[in-house]
């Protein structure tokens, strides 16, 4: 019903320029719901594109609104809570030792498991969250983090070191769980926003001249305004001095 009205205005000439704009910021999650009837099995066993581990760092998440809470168990107690709107990561000590203990740890699963690579995709997930020292200091103070070393940007290189010698590999759990993150954070109206203005306001020239347009109507407007009340001011007070 919404998209009746819809379809019909965005047809017309003077809404062309609207129709991009407003179908991204009001029907975008529409179009990313897949079909039920799709074959989650065969899903499960493709390689997982490059795009796939793509999820925002954890300074935007905590911007949108996403909390992180530390668990005491293993990379199995990761999870994301839709309702209280956390993401629960296991606690992770990080040494001089440590980035050297991760990369063994990777090849000696990627050359023994005959199934799905979890600690590979852990690897991956914290490397896809943590962009700069602005992550590792807010993980660190939701105790996610216990950073022994010099500072908060050395274990940034270390986990975007990580991607250097790591393939991707799909882990059902927890891809579910960097699904249904991407899917709130890109469901969000601060989110939305700030891309629909970069998007289509601050790269889109028309937009601006639109806007420009509009603004010297206004002004125009006001001018007349100005203009015409002012005249039938003077109107006025003439016949009233003339009675005096």
């Amino acid at each position: 019903m919404l998209k009746l009205p819809w379809t019909i205005v965005s047809n017309l000439p003077w809404c062309s320029f609207l129709k991009q704009p407003v179908e991204y910021f009001f029907f975008s999650q529409d179009k990313e719901v897949k079909p039920e009837n799709e074959n989650l099995n065969n899903e499960l066993d493709k390689p997982p594109l490059a795009e796939e581990i793509a999820i925002p760092c954890a300074a935007e998440l905590f911007r949108s609104g996403i909390r992180f809470s530390p668990t005491t168990g293993n990379i199995l107690s990761i999870s994301f809570d839709v309702k209280t709107d956390t993401l629960y990561l296991p606690i992770i000590s990080l040494d001089v030792n440590t980035e050297v203990v991760l990369r063994n740890m990777v090849a000696y699963e990627a050359s023994n498991a005959s199934g799905p690579l979890v600690f590979t995709r852990y690897t991956e997930l914290m490397n896809g969250i943590i962009d700069t020292e602005e992550d590792v200091k807010l993980l660190r103070e939701k105790g996610v983090i216990l950073n022994r070393l010099k500072s908060d940007e050395e274990v940034a290189m270390l986990w975007n070191g990580m991607s250097k010698s790591i393939r991707l590999t799909k882990v059902p759990f927890l891809d579910k769980v960097i699904e249904d993150v991407n899917r709130y954070y890109n469901g969000r109206w601060i989110v939305k926003g700030g891309k629909f203005m970069k998007q289509y306001v601050f790269s889109s020239w028309q937009f601006l001249t639109l806007l420009a347009a509009i603004f010297l109507l206004l002004l125009m407007a006001l001018q007349v305004f100005c203009t015409v009340y002012r005249y039938t001011r003077i109107l006025h007070v003439r016949p009233s001095g003339k009675q005096s």
